[in-house]
Parts: C-alpha cells; structure tokens; sequence
C-alpha cells in the first residue's frame, strides 16, 4: 500500500529555532532581526539585505515576491544551494504551484510571515528526498520603490540538518 504523506508529515511550525539547528540558520535569523524594527513597518529592507551582506548565505535564499492580484508569492529568485539540494528550480512559480505539487503549505506559512511581519520557522521533509530534513525560515522583507508602492518579499532560506547530511 502507498504511503499518504499530509502536510503534517512534512512541515512542523516551530516558535524558535531548534537547539541543533545549523549555525547559518542561526546567523542568518540574526541578521534579520537586527534589522527589524528599524525600517517603516518594522521590517528589513532591501537595502539592508545587500549581496555584500547576505554573502554568507546568498546560495541557501530564493527570493519571492508577493502579487497583490493573484494573492500568491512568485519565486523571482532560486537559491543555488536548494536547487542542489531539492534538484528543482521552479523560478517564475508560485507558492501555491508548489503547495499543490507536493501537498505543502507554503503559501499558507508565507502569508503568516506577510500578515505578522514575523519570520516563520519550520522543520520540514526535503519533499524530493524522504530521509532528508532541514530548517526553513521565511523572512518577510520590504523592497522599497521610488515613486511607487513598496513590494513585500520573502526570504525563503532551507538549512539541512547537519546530523542527517551524508
């Protein structure tokens, strides 16, 4: 008999990062909260998150874009180290493309980071590798536009699990 995998089975909200979580996890979440609350509507901008500063973890971050008019994130961006680990690139996608491919709730979990203005952390499955886990962080940030309205963008960053990585 196949096995039914849920939501539940394959993403876990988690409050704070878990003690074991990988050190870039870590720092990257730092650097995200050292930039939150100084900006208009409390969250980092763009011009705080620079490729100088995201050097360290610019391979593990896809970027995605929120469309008022769908109501959905396009992925603009797809980070070098998650198309390495998941074997996919789905630039140009939608979060809900993804949900309904592999039964997630992504796009739940990054209109909570949008309606919060609150970094998401979850424990998930890698969905192409069933005996990989990792750490997701879903950062909410503004990218400002001159003489136009501000766009919201999420950071979606995954960090394996060291203990599981072969």
């Amino acid at each position: 008999m196949a096995t039914q995998h849920t939501i539940q089975a394959k993403e876990f909200a988690k409050e704070a990062l878990p003690q074991d979580a990988p050190a870039e996890a870590y720092g990257l979440l730092a650097l995200w909260q050292q930039y939150a609350g100084q900006g208009e509507g409390g969250l980092p901008t763009r011009d705080d998150f620079t490729p100088e500063t995201l050097a360290p973890w610019i391979e593990d971050i896809s970027i995605y874009e929120y469309q008022a008019d769908k109501d959905d994130f396009q992925i603009l961006l797809e980070g070098e180290n998650i198309i390495a680990l998941t074997g996919e690139d789905w630039r140009g996608a939608y979060a809900r493309e993804i949900d309904f491919h592999y039964s997630t709730s992504l796009h739940a979990s990054m209109s909570l980071a949008r309606t919060t203005a609150q970094p998401q952390i979850h424990m998930l499955q890698i969905f192409q590798k069933d005996w990989r886990n990792g750490v997701r962080l879903l950062l909410p940030i503004t990218r400002k536009h001159i003489g136009e309205e501000d766009r919201l963008q999420i950071f979606l960053a995954i960090f394996p699990m060291r203990d599981l990585m072969s």
